[in-house]
C-alpha cells in the first residue's frame, strides 16, 4: 500500500456564508511542486550546487551541506520553466514566461533577466552552452534562436529557426560556430545556424506530413548528434552532426549527452568526484545522490510552494471525491462522510509523471480516468484496495494509450453499463483527435480517428441520453501545435451500434469549441462554449432552443456542467470562473446560485447534495441549505 499523506486544512478552512449555502475551504491536496530541469552548476574553485527550476522559482541545494536556498522569479512570474543550463562560470539559465533568467548560484541572486522577442509567448525551450561561455536558447511559438552572453549582460536574436515548427526543444554547439536545433512538431526538422555567416541551413527534414519532432544531443566527447524520426512508433535514425556535414551511425556508436532524463524534467551535467545525481525531483522532497562508493545520500528539499493546481474532479460510486494534481500528477481522494483529504503520491497512477488525469466517467465500481500526457486510460476500480504491484492485480491499473487523444478532456458512460467514450486532442503537430471506446469488462479500447468523427477537429465534450444516443461537441483548436484548417467547432450524433457519425452541424456560429455538454431529460442536451455561452439544444427538435452570453460570471472551466439530482429531481449544476448556476427547467434560462469567494479552475463534482470545485491548488465545497426547498424556489 503506498504511503498517504493527509492534507485537510488544520485551521478548518471557515465557512463562507452565501445566497443558497455556504461556501467551505478544505486543504490542498497535494502540497508539491514540480521539477522542471534543473542543472548542477560547478565554480573553477570546485564548489557545487544544484539548482531546480520550479513554477515561480528555482532551488538552489548545496550537495555537501545539504543547505536549500530559494529564489523567486523577478515580479511575481509564475509561468513554469522548460529547460535550464550551466555555464563554464557556474551560472544558471532558464527561461519562465517571456523572460530569461541568469542565476549565480552561489551568491545567490539573480544577475541577468532577458525578453524573447516581441511576439514570442515562452523563454527557454532549450539551451546550449559554447566553450567560450556564451549561452543559446529559443523561444516559443516562433521558434526563435537567442543569444545569451553574461559577461556583457546582454541578449540578441540570432535568427527565427523555423516560421511553421513552433517547437525547438533540444540545442547543441559545433565547432566552427555551429549551433544545431531539432525541430518539430508539423513535422521534423534539424537546422543548422552558422553564427560567422549568420546563415540559417536545413540539414535533415522528417516527411512532411508526419508530425514530431527531431532531436539533437550534445555529445559528453564533444561531438554532436541528431535523430530523425523515421515513423509513427517511435522508431528514428540517428547521425552525426560536424565538419563532414550529415553522417549516418549506429545507435550504439552515439556518445552520452552531457543532459540526462526525459521531456521537461531533464538534468545538465552532474556532480563531480565519481558522485552520480539519481533524483531531483521536489514532488520527492529530496534529492538522491549516489557516492563514488556506490552509497546513496539523501538531502531533503526545504521549499515553500504553493501547491499543485487541481485537475478537474470526479464524484466516484462509493462516495469518495476522485482527483489529481498536474504538474505532477498525485492522486487524492476526498472522504465526505469522514471529512478526510489523502494525498496518495505521484507513484500511484502508472507513468503518470508530470501529468494530470483529465477525464472520468464511471461503469459499476469502475472508474475509467483518460490521462495526460499520451492519452492514457487508467481502470481505478473503488471496490478494492490500491495496489501498485504489477499485473491485473494493480489498482489503478493503466491499460490503453494512444496520441490520437493526448490532452484528454472529456468522458461519459454509455447507459449500456458497459462501455465510456472518451475524447480530446491529439499529439505534437497534429490537427484532429480522436474518439475512444472503452469496453470497461474486457479492459479494451476502440480508437475511432477524427476523419470519422469531425475532420481536422478534436472532440472536448461528450453527452449520451439516456436512451443511448451519442452526442459531441469539437474543438478547432490546436494547443499541440498544429495547424488548424477550420473555421468553427461543431456537434454530431454518432450512431451507437455501428460506431458511425450520423448528423454534423454548427449549434453556435463561429464558437471555436462546443467546449461543454451535459444531457438532460426529454431530449435536451446543455452546452457552453469557450466563449461562455450556454446553449440548450433539443435532440428531437434538431435545434437550438435557447442560448445566453454568461461571460460576465467568468471564464469557461474545465469539466462545468454537471447532471446531477438533489431530492429525487433532476437538476443542472454549471460552473463558471466565478459563478456557480442552474437552469430554469420552464423557460431554460441560466440562473445564478452564488458567486465564488474564490476563482474556479477545475471542476464539478457533487457528492450528498455538496458541491466540490478546484481553485487553483486548493479544494472547495459549496455546502446546499439543509432544510427547506428555497434552493428550488429559487429557480
Amino acid at each position: 500500500m503506498p504511503k498517504a499523506m493527509s492534507n485537510t486544512d488544520k485551521a478548518g478552512g471557515g465557512k463562507i456564508p452565501a445566497r443558497m449555502g455556504a461556501f467551505e475551504r478544505i486543504g490542498v491536496p497535494a502540497d508539491v511542486d514540480e521539477s522542471r530541469s534543473a542543472a548542477v552548476c560547478r565554480r573553477d574553485d570546485g564548489a557545487e550546487r544544484i539548482v531546480i527550476a520550479a513554477r515561480g522559482y528555482v532551488l538552489i541545494v548545496d550537495p555537501e551541506t545539504g543547505s536549500c536556498s530559494q529564489l523567486y522569479f523577478p515580479g511575481g512570474e509564475s509561468q513554469y520553466p522548460f529547460a535550464s543550463a550551466s555555464d563554464l562560470r557556474g551560472w544558471f539559465y532558464t527561461g519562465a514566461g517571456r523572460y530569461f533568467y541568469i542565476v549565480d548560484p552561489f551568491t545567490p541572486a539573480f544577475v541577468g533577466q532577458h525578453r524573447v522577442p516581441e511576439g514570442e509567448e515562452e523563454a527557454g525551450f532549450a539551451f546550449a552552452v559554447k566553450g567560450d561561455g556564451r549561452v543559446y536558447a529559443t523561444t516559443y511559438p516562433g521558434s526563435y534562436l537567442v543569444e545569451l552572453d553574461a559577461s556583457s549582460d546582454s541578449s540578441r536574436t540570432l535568427c527565427r529557426l523555423d516560421s511553421e515548427r513552433k517547437y525547438a526543444m533540444t540545442l547543441a554547439c559545433g565547432s566552427g560556430g555551429k549551433i544545431y536545433a531539432g525541430l518539430g512538431t508539423t513535422s521534423s526538422a534539424i537546422a543548422c545556424f552558422h553564427e560567422e555567416t549568420g546563415e540559417l541551413e536545413i540539414l535533415l527534414e522528417g516527411p512532411p506530413d508526419m508530425p514530431g519532432s527531431a532531436a539533437v544531443l550534445q555529445g559528453c566527447n564533444g561531438s554532436v548528434y541528431g535523430w530523425l524520426p523515421s515513423g509513427e512508433n517511435g522508431d528514428g535514425r540517428w547521425y552525426r552532426l560536424g565538419e563532414h556535414g550529415v553522417e549516418p551511425v549506429p545507435a550504439e556508436e552515439v556518445g552520452p549527452s552531457l543532459y540526462k532524463g526525459a521531456g521537461y524534467n531533464k538534468l545538465h551535467l552532474d556532480l563531480d568526484g565519481g558522485r552520480t545525481l539519481l533524483k531531483w525531483q521536489l514532488s520527492d522532497r529530496q534529492v538522491v545522490i549516489m557516492e563514488a562508493d556506490g552509497s546513496l545520500s539523501r538531502i531533503p528539499l526545504a521549499y515553500k510552494g504553493g501547491g499543485t493546481p487541481l485537475s478537474p474532479l470526479y464524484g466516484g460510486p462509493d462516495g469518495i471525491l476522485y482527483g489529481t494534481s498536474n504538474h505532477p500528477l498525485h492522486l487524492f481522494t476526498y472522504d465526505t462522510t469522514a471529512g478526510r483529504l489523502t494525498d496518495w503520491g505521484g507513484d500511484i497512477v502508472e507513468r503518470g509523471g508530470g501529468g494530470n488525469i483529465a477525464a472520468y466517467a464511471a461503469q459499476g465500481n469502475i472508474i475509467v480516468g483518460a490521462a495526460y500526457a499520451g492519452g492514457m486510460v487508467h481502470l481505478l476500480d473503488t471496490a478494492k484496495d490500491w495496489n501498485t504491484e504489477e499485473g491485473l492485480c494493480r489498482n489503478p491499473r493503466l491499460i490503453y494509450e494512444n496520441a490520437a487523444v493526448h490532452r484528454p478532456r472529456c468522458a461519459a458512460a454509455h447507459p449500456d453499463g458497459r462501455h465510456v467514450l472518451y475524447g480530446g486532442f491529439p499529439g505534437y503537430g497534429a490537427a484532429g483527435g480522436g474518439l475512444g471506446i472503452v469496453d470497461v469488462q474486457a479492459g479494451q479500447v476502440e480508437m475511432l480517428e477524427h476523419q470519422e468523427i469531425v475532420s481536422g477537429q478534436s472532440t472536448i465534450s461528450l453527452a449520451v441520453l439516456p436512451d443511448g444516443r451519442v452526442f459531441g461537441g469539437t474543438s478547432i483548436e490546436t494547443p499541440g501545435g498544429g495547424i488548424s484548417k477550420a473555421g468553427e467547432a461543431a456537434m454530431y450524433e454518432l450512431s451507437w451500434p455501428d460506431r458511425k457519425v450520423i448528423r454534423r452541424w454548427v449549434p453556435i456560429q463561429g464558437a471555436k469549441e462546443i467546449a461543454q455538454l451535459a444531457p438532460g431529460v426529454k431530449g435536451i442536451l446543455y452546452g457552453l462554449t469557450s466563449e461562455s455561452v450556454f446553449f440548450v439544444y433539443d435532440a428531437d427538435l434538431k435545434q437550438v432552443v435557447h442560448w445566453s452570453d454568461l461571460s460576465t460570471w467568468g471564464r469557461i472551466v474545465r469539466q462545468g456542467l454537471l447532471m446531477t439530482e438533489r431530492e429525487g429531481r433532476p437538476f443542472l449544476l454549471g460552473l463558471l470562473s466565478r459563478a456557480l448556476f442552474t437552469v430554469n427547467p420552464v423557460n431554460m434560462e441560466p440562473e445564478l446560485l452564488d458567486r465564488l469567494p474564490a476563482e474556479a479552475t477545475s471542476g464539478i463534482a457533487c457528492l450528498n447534495g455538496d458541491v466540490y470545485f478546484g481553485s487553483f491548488a486548493e479544494l472547495w465545497r459549496y455546502r446546499l441549505e439543509e432544510e427547506g426547498n428555497s434552493f428550488y424556489e429559487s429557480v
